[in-house]
């Protein structure tokens, strides 16, 4: 007891003696008002890079291949990798997996905007505008998966001292509105050779705000053209406003999420490492290319098959263990690469349609694996999706500048095919020339009335391969005639995302409130809640 007190005393005594002898003026120095963290001089670069990454990155890995990819037949398997899209079987954590941006992105990038808004700095005006289009960017994802929700109060548990803890849900009418209004405040704010402090941290368009501007009317062009059969008055003031402003025409300017050589599983492309079966998986992982989708670009002879078909695994390869099928997945000599013989997988199939798993990969054509690479930027919006959608106004008799129907619709047929040949990495005969282009479109003109409006939905069919859940809303939206992918009475294609468990246990009143709100039974299944349009999403299109 008596030598634990003594080494008591003695620390006490050296700290004093410290204390002493030592020099105080750098501790002195940190009252300093320089030296102190403040609104003024805090760096929230890193928040707004984050808020990128989440945007530009989506979900988790392969789900919208998995889901919406197998939803409008790009893809089929028999695995259970891919089941809930192929059956249109509900997947909870699929179909709960965007509503996490909640606490990720969404509330990242609210405090952000609230961040910038007590700031009020006149210096960092680029700064706000890209940070709230970044949120409408978000919130029309969030909207377009799952209809009404959280919108005004959400996002805002911190910076509302923990009272919003339940938000109420919006219409997907007042969201939609706000954020088409919100890109009207904000895109003609960005102003160009202004500096903002965050340029270094800008990893979509390195600071420059001339292809912002351009990335906000397009933001602005796809709302307005989504609830066009909804509301065909605002939707045709907002197009015209966006298209008279400039969007995005050129695939320089496509707002797209680099990816990286790392090994770190974030830093690659999503789809490419998930089709790889990096991670593990069985080699059933490998989900081929969907029936209707094959059948449908060989019957057109599209030029985008040198693209987006793989081959087929040649009859001499036998090793088809998970490990073998990593090792052959980017070995050219391996597969066979006759488009003629292309063959894709029956949809809404749960066992294997061959004999044998080596002949599923003999039979079947895989995507492939060199579009697929996992430094291959990753897609959000392009110029061909604008293109078309310039070519869909016009069809309307909206006001659409220089374009014609006709000449949006060649420009955005183009700049999609330009857009996948364009990627390093493609073998030597994946190669789409002038010519292939020039014939492909004098066989499939636009037309007009009801087959020129079945072409536009078509070409934006293909023209999203790349980003299915877009894809997804856009079939629905423009009401391509896909087949179902299954017989089973009630298996349809679902038209939304239900409402995620963590609502049904934390903020049921104002989840029921909306459903009620939209004439639902409260006890409805989330397998038929999945069936509900969203309000865009009408049954007669315009």
């Amino acid at each position: 007891m008596k030598s634990n007190i003594l080494i008591k005393v003695f620390l006490v005594a050296l700290i004093i003696f410290s204390g002493i002898s030592c020099d105080t003026q750098g501790f002195r120095d940190l009252d300093n008002p320089k030296y102190m963290l403040t609104k003024e001089n805090a760096d929230m670069s890193l928040m707004f890079t984050s808020v990128i990454i989440d945007y530009g990155r989506g979900y988790i890995g392969g789900n919208p291949i998995s889901q919406q990819g197998t939803y409008i037949k790009y893809y089929s398997t028999y695995s259970n990798l891919a089941i809930s899209g192929a059956l249109n079987q509900f997947s909870q954590s699929i179909n709960d997996n965007p509503w996490g941006a909640y606490n990720t992105s969404i509330s990242r990038v609210i405090t952000l905007e609230n961040y910038l808004e007590e700031l009020d700095n006149p210096n960092m005006t680029n700064n706000l505008a890209m940070v709230r289009i970044l949120k409408s960017a978000l919130f029309m994802q969030m909207t377009d998966f799952y209809g009404d929700i959280p919108y005004s109060e959400a996002g805002k548990l911190a910076i509302s001292n923990f009272e919003l803890n339940k938000p109420v849900y919006d219409t997907q009418e007042f969201i939609y509105k706000d954020l088409l209004a919100t890109l009207e405040k904000e895109a003609p704010k960005l102003t160009a050779g202004v500096a903002t402090t965050w340029s270094n941290a800008d990893l979509s368009y390195s600071g420059n705000m001339d292809r912002w501007r351009k990335f906000a009317y397009s933001l602005m062009l796809r709302g307005a053209m989504r609830i066009s059969d909804a509301d065909a008055g605002t939707a045709r003031k907002y197009a015209e406003l966006a298209i008279a402003n400039g969007v995005i025409v050129d695939n320089a300017d496509n707002y797209i999420m680099r990816t990286g050589t790392s090994t770190n599983p974030d830093e690659r492309n999503n789809y490419s490492s998930w089709l790889a079966g990096e991670g593990g998986g069985d080699p059933e992982r490998y989900v081929k290319l969907g029936q209707y989708f094959v059948d449908w670009m060989k019957n057109m002879k599209d030029p985008r098959r040198m693209i987006i078909f793989g081959g087929r695994l040649n009859e001499d390869v036998m090793n088809i263990t998970a490990s073998d099928m990593s090792g052959h997945w980017r070995v050219e000599s391996r597969w066979n690469w006759n488009l003629d013989e292309a063959k894709g997988v029956p949809h809404g199939i749960n066992a294997n349609p061959s004999p044998t798993i080596a002949d599923y990969h003999h039979t079947y054509t895989s995507p492939n694996p060199y579009l697929f690479i996992n430094t291959r930027p990753m897609e959000h919006l392009t110029a061909s999706e604008m293109l078309l959608l310039i070519a869909e106004a016009a069809s309307k008799g909206w006001s659409t500048g220089s374009y014609t129907a006709e000449s949006a619709y060649a420009a955005g047929v183009k700049a999609n095919m330009s857009q996948l040949a364009g990627y390093s990495g493609l073998l030597d005969h994946q190669v789409i020339s002038d010519k292939d282009m020039d014939d492909y479109l004098a066989a499939h003109p636009l037309g007009t009335g009801v087959a020129a409006k079945k072409r536009l939905a078509e070409e934006m069919w293909i023209t999203m391969y790349l980003n299915p859940s877009e894809g997804w809303f856009n079939v629905l939206r423009m009401g391509l005639d896909l087949p179902p992918n299954s017989t089973l009475a009630g298996f349809t294609m679902p038209r939304r995302m239900a409402y995620v468990n963590n609502e049904r246990s934390n903020n049921l009143d104002n989840m029921n409130a909306a459903m009620s709100r939209r004439g639902w039974n409260l006890d409805i299944t989330r397998e038929n809640e999945v069936q509900q349009r969203n309000w865009w999403d009408v049954t007669n299109k315009q």
